[in-house]
């Protein structure tokens, strides 16, 4: 059998040139590699992991954590052993459940860095909804007037979530108003909002959902995801994907209602000196 060969890729395009067909093989799984390679500018480790004339594995860090693809056992040393060898610097990583465990103890035992658990994820695909029922209001996309209600809730949104290194509240509902990629809930004022971001050959993810607390309970976030959804697929997306928090039954239960499906258990970890 042929060895496991890791090649570092000089940009964006190359990395996709060449990791992408292997990626949608998969691609509700691969979804956030995907569209960070499709949207970010640039990035730190743009790395496949290759054996023979195929792509068998792909990881990638742009801003934050390092993310890789499922991998064979093989690959995922074959990766580790690289990037120590490179004494590579590392926040963090998010990957599917078994190969980021081996990751891990390849890595420990190759540097002697020590992990810490961020957040257990599981990532969801929806090819078509199921109708929520309808809460007083109505959907909309943002608008710049609403910077600031919904920067308040990036930052709790950020709390909640336990980011390490999050962006500002401001800046990130700024960038995606701006992109005409941030849509609320609206009864009387904004009382939900979701976003989208980093398209994929056939899909797109959702995320930066959230509903102040004071809002909670009344149907607004699965009418704004819901609604956001179906604006997706109507636009020809044959799937959305989004992560949730596996330590938050609440979200998990709401996402199925609308018709989201469990695709693939993530894990996310941080280095800790």
């Amino acid at each position: 059998m042929a060895e496991f060969v890791v090649r570092r890729h000089p940009d964006l395009t190359a990395f996709l040139a060449r990791a992408q067909g292997f990626l949608v093989q998969r691609e509700a799984e691969n979804v956030l590699m995907l569209g960070v390679a499709a949207s970010a500018r640039e990035a730190e480790h743009l790395l496949t992991v290759e054996r023979g004339p195929n792509c068998v594995m792909a990881a990638l860090q742009s801003r934050a954590n390092l993310i890789l693809s499922r991998g064979h056992a093989g690959a995922v040393e074959a990766l580790v052993k690289q990037l120590s060898a490179d004494d590579s610097s590392l926040s963090g990583v998010i990957g599917p459940a078994r190969t980021i465990d081996i990751f891990l103890e390849n890595w420990h035992a190759r540097t002697g860095h020590e992990t810490r658990l961020q957040m257990r994820l599981r990532v969801h695909e929806l090819t078509e909804i199921i109708p929520p029922k309808r809460p007083s209001g109505a959907f909309r996309r943002a608008a710049m007037r609403d910077v600031e209600p919904l920067a308040r809730w990036a930052d709790a949104l950020n709390i909640e979530l336990r980011s390490e290194d999050p962006s500002p509240g401001e800046q990130s509902v700024r960038e995606r108003i701006g992109l005409g990629r941030m849509y609320v809930w609206d009864n009387g004022g904004p009382v939900s909002m979701a976003a989208c971001d980093g398209p994929t050959p056939r899909g797109i993810r959702i995320n930066f959902v959230y509903t102040p607390p004071e809002h909670r309970a009344c149907g607004y976030a699965a009418a704004c995801v819901g609604d956001l959804s179906q604006l997706l697929l109507d636009e020809g997306r044959r799937f959305c994907a989004l992560f949730t928090d596996l330590a938050n039954p609440v979200s998990n239960r709401l996402y199925a209602r609308l018709g989201y499906r469990p695709i693939c258990d993530f894990g996310e970890y941080i280095f800790v000196a």
